[in-house]
């Protein structure tokens, strides 16, 4: 099969199975004419494969499907078939899709009723970046390009790449100690087994939370005190909280990051860039450039944003309002 052609002509219809992953095994049909996507990652994923012609629903979520209905009228005359964390079962099964890519933590109950219906459900996951790889994979393959699969993943890995070169030199004594806050307060951290771990290694750092376990772990004063971090990062606060009640706080009066004025804010105005999602790359350039700016003074974040956002969502990050 070459990459996602858009031919009119009629073809014969065949099935295909694959394995999802969630290890069920899903036989689907082709050529694939109408889907839904009920989570970011793989709505973003359709997006990246060129194929959202085939969407039922708007298959983006939250600030960046706000962002985007302002800019694209297309977009927001399509229908939200998620509200909040419920998914409207009956209008997804009214729009008759063939194929239904659900996030892995979704609950069997949600999906047992449109599996019921006679519509085909392919579980993904984007827990690591691994995982967010094959579940690209997966989607080409179900959609019939797996070439625009393999463009979509060269790129990312190319920025990979890009921060590889360009780290690896920095020797483990010399690496900067980064604690990453959460969404609760500034003592929620990201553990060793979360997605932010891999981004801060990636670019260069040490995580300092590495030992713990579990999904955001609540932490003492003491023990930030204890890690004195170099620098700390603000993920998917959600506003809540933010750099200048941490600059505030005299319990950290003593942490390098704070006595440095290293506390920043992990770009999120459009989607997370620390969330699974193989757009997450942009999260490790980003960590990269401002955990060593020297070693990245020739990259430009915002074009690098841009250009990733308009060949891979059809918007340039500028253009949704994207901030740095």
């Amino acid at each position: 099969m070459s990459g996602c052609s858009q031919s009119n002509a009629p073809q014969a219809e065949t099935t295909l199975t694959v394995t999802d992953q969630l290890g069920r095994t899903v036989t689907v049909p082709q050529p694939i004419t109408r889907i839904s996507a009920l989570h970011h990652v793989g709505g973003k994923i359709v997006y990246a494969l060129g194929r959202q012609n085939l969407l039922v629903d708007q298959a983006l979520y939250g600030v960046e499907s706000n962002l985007m209905s302002k800019i694209d009228p297309k977009f927001a005359a399509m229908p939200k078939l998620l509200k909040g964390h419920a998914i409207n079962t009956e209008e997804l099964v009214a729009l008759k899709p063939q194929v239904v890519f659900a996030y892995a933590s979704f609950d069997k109950s949600e999906m047992e009723p449109i599996e019921n219906a006679g519509i085909k459900v392919i579980g993904i996951k984007a827990e690591t970046l691994q995982d967010s790889f094959e579940a690209v994979k997966l989607v080409a393959q179900v959609l019939g390009c797996p070439e625009k699969g393999r463009a979509y993943l060269d790129d990312c890995q190319k920025l990979l790449d890009l921060v590889q070169e360009r780290v690896t030199t920095i020797p483990s004594q010399d690496r900067l100690k980064v604690m990453f806050a959460g969404p609760k307060s500034i003592y929620t951290v990201a553990t060793g087994e979360m997605l932010q771990r891999t981004l801060i290694e990636r670019a260069g750092g040490f995580f300092v939370s590495q030992e713990l376990k579990g999904f955001w772990a609540d932490v003492s004063p003491e023990q930030v005190v204890a890690w004195n971090p170099d620098v700390i990062f603000l993920g998917s606060s959600l506003e809540t909280y933010g750099m200048d009640e941490i600059y505030k706080n005299t319990q950290f009066k003593t942490v390098k990051a704070i006595q440095a004025k290293k506390v920043f804010t992990f770009p999120s105005n459009v989607g997370w860039w620390d969330f699974p999602a193989p757009h997450c790359v942009l999260g490790v350039v980003w960590s990269a450039k401002t955990l060593y700016p020297d070693r990245f003074k020739d990259v430009d974040m915002l074009k690098v944003a841009d250009d990733f956002y308009l060949k891979y969502l059809g918007h340039s990050f500028t253009e949704l309002g994207g901030k740095l």
